[in-house]
């Protein structure tokens, strides 16, 4: 991967939105077609919206990774609640399927926990899909429970995990 930079993590901003949504897409559409059926797959990417990711910047603290000016991927925690998200919730954690194998989850990772950390937090959870669950897995996140959620009439699965700060 010659050429390529160091990633660097930053807080989202507003005008990001669009390029979150598009690796999001990418990131479910790609990564993880091996955990999903085809149905749960679009069921899962029509409830992403650029409105959805600038709610989730301005309600929540929301970090990016980039790699020679491209995002490379993002993770959000909410510090406080917010609408449906309690505090210490680990909100979506996106790799785009080309910059993963470099440590983007983990540098995400460990960014959003140093954040909780810094804001008081003692612990976080997660609500993770089958093809994140090993990257929370290897920071120490345990698995709770395999929850089932509707998504325009199609369950998808996925699973409560926990860690302490």
């Amino acid at each position: 991967m010659a050429g390529l930079s160091e990633p660097a993590v930053r807080r989202a901003l507003p005008k990001d939105a669009e390029r979150l949504l598009e690796v999001s897409l990418r990131a479910i559409r790609r990564s993880a077609a091996d955990h999903y059926r085809p149905r749960e797959i679009e069921a899962w990417a029509g409830r992403r919206s650029v409105a959805g990711h600038r709610w989730m910047i301005h309600n929540t603290a929301v970090l990016l990774a980039e790699v020679n000016g491209e995002v490379a991927g993002f993770a959000g925690v909410a510090l406080q609640q917010v609408g449906h998200l309690q505090v210490g919730e680990v909100d979506q954690l996106f790799v785009d399927p080309d910059s993963g194998g470099r440590g983007i989850a983990r540098l995400l990772l460990t960014s959003v926990a140093s954040l909780a950390r810094a804001a008081g937090l003692t612990a976080l959870h997660t609500h993770a899909s089958w093809r994140a669950v090993p990257a929370f897995e290897r920071l120490g996140y345990e698995r709770v429970e395999v929850e089932a959620v509707e998504l325009s009439d199609v369950t998808l699965t996925r699973v409560l995990m926990r860690t302490r700060l």
